[in-house]
């Protein structure tokens, strides 16, 4: 029992310990219902019978079962890398708080929202499911108090900032805040459910007019996709600890970006016509942005990698090798860059081409389009995330080789043919891509098992590297 507690108190008290319990979480319900879908069941020879008129109000428990466990594994690792009081030490308070609010939360959602989904309709576990999104909810306050921009002067000339306040800060203060509103508005919406509102899938309505419900459920589910991409970015930039001039024009551009995409998304309930508008100004600021950072990352990886060797005047070559050594640290940048041609720049083309092109389309094609898209930026999303959680867990030799080159060919194969999936025109033959789809999913999904299989075994181990880990309650 002593041996289980220590293990208990690992997985609960220590960020890698929770940055493992929560990927170890995402991954089992990705298997659980991996099993239940249309291909499995056709491979493994069984059906489920699930009710059709019940579908959409599933895929959005589905959703949130997923999500909100992903918000916490972002905020463990804000926690463990941007400092929540005044000083250079983080303030064990907000950190603790947040962590025994968060913790518990996302799992309620998760089970809460499952259950509810798939074994019944007991409306107790949708009140499991409301408990667990308000624990979440209270933990996102704390830390925003923890994120106030004046708690952590910064006046260091290499990175962006005003006058004693890290502008770095202000931007996670941002998303913190943003978020939060954001939130509010989906839980508005849902506050209506069988009060005059059904749910609803934003892709079924989107030739039809829209009422204020259908219009709250629009905005909360593209802000929030959105804040999630710029606080993992802003992740990325505190990881590496990136500075200097880049630094000096991204963050101002990510502050004011945040905020303008954020409104916009807002007023889609209010100003629909020219929402899209606003919106694309702010997306084009981050992303501007994001490219910013992703130039000096790259850099910032070959120069150390060099210095390590000992080279000062490096070869074309010598800069490639030095670039591909790491592939946890190159994948959130080149995820980053392989983001574009999949989805930023076809994304582009549809709105640019919607009323000319995409509109003469049956709506299943405009849907599949809409699906496509969102899916590829939430599992882009995703990979980033877990090379930058892998790096914090101290991933090292070959499974490190293994897990960094195995999301990157597996998961970018699979964008790259869901893109041509997307896009293929209506009564043309898709079915082509989706072997390499299947493919790249396959792949991924294999190294993300033998990573989580290989920190079972460790966790198991009586003197594992989780032993090494300090434990903070």
């Amino acid at each position: 029992m002593r041996a289980l507690g220590r293990r208990l108190d690992y997985l609960t008290g220590s960020t890698r310990g929770l940055l493992l319990a929560v990927t170890g979480w995402e991954a089992l319900i990705i298997a659980l219902l991996g099993t239940i879908s249309a291909p499995m069941q056709t491979l493994l020879g069984f059906s489920v019978d699930l009710p059709e008129v019940e579908r959409v109000g599933r895929i959005v428990m589905v959703y949130h079962a997923l999500a909100i466990p992903f918000v916490a594994a972002i905020t463990y690792l804000i926690l463990d890398m941007v400092p929540t009081t005044a000083g250079v030490t983080q303030h064990p308070d907000v950190a603790r708080s947040v962590r025994r609010a968060i913790t518990p939360g996302y799992m309620l959602t998760s089970v809460g929202a499952l259950t509810f989904a798939y074994v019944g309709r007991n409306w107790l576990f949708h009140g499991v499911m409301v408990l667990g999104q308000s624990l979440v909810f209270y933990a996102g306050v704390v830390l925003a108090v923890g994120l106030w921009p004046g708690r952590h002067p910064n006046t260091d000339p290499a990175y962006a900032h005003v006058g004693s306040i890290s502008l770095e800060r202000v931007a996670f203060f941002t998303v913190a805040v943003t978020t939060l509103i954001s939130v509010v508005i989906g839980a508005g919406a849902g506050a209506f459910f069988g009060n005059g509102f059904e749910a609803v899938l934003a892709e079924d309505v989107v030739r039809a007019e829209h009422d204020l419900g259908e219009l709250a459920v629009i905005a909360h589910l593209h802000i929030m996709l959105a804040l999630i991409d710029v606080a993992i970015f802003l992740l990325i930039v505190r990881w590496f600890d990136l500075k200097g001039p880049l630094h000096k024009v991204a963050m101002p551009l990510t502050i004011v970006g945040t905020l303008v995409m954020a409104v916009g998304c807002w007023g889609v309930m209010v100003w629909e016509g020219i929402a899209h508008t606003i919106i694309y100004a702010g997306s084009t600021l981050v992303l501007l942005a994001a490219l910013l950072m992703t130039i000096a990352g790259i850099d910032r990886l070959i120069k150390d990698r060099l210095a390590e060797q000992g080279i000062t005047d490096a070869t074309a070559g010598q800069k490639i090798r030095a670039l591909l050594h790491d592939p946890l640290k190159l994948g959130p940048f080149f995820q980053m860059i392989w983001l574009q041609p999949v989805m930023v720049f076809p994304g582009l083309y549809t709105a640019v081409k919607l009323d000319e092109v995409f509109r003469t389309w049956p709506l299943e094609a405009e849907r599949r389009i809409l699906v496509g898209h969102w899916h590829i930026l939430a599992t882009v999303s995703a990979t980033i995330l877990l090379f930058l959680v892998a790096d914090r867990l101290g991933v090292r030799g070959w499974m490190r080789q293994v897990l960094g080159w195995g999301v990157i060919v597996g998961s970018d194969v699979a964008f790259t043919f869901g893109a041509f999936y997307e896009f293929v025109p209506p009564n043309a033959d898709r079915s082509w891509t989706r072997f390499y789809l299947d493919l790249g999913l396959g792949l991924t999904l294999i190294v993300l098992a033998l990573f989580l299989g290989r920190r079972l075994v460790d966790l198991f181990a009586g003197r594992g590297r989780w032993a090494e880990e300090e434990i903070s309650r």
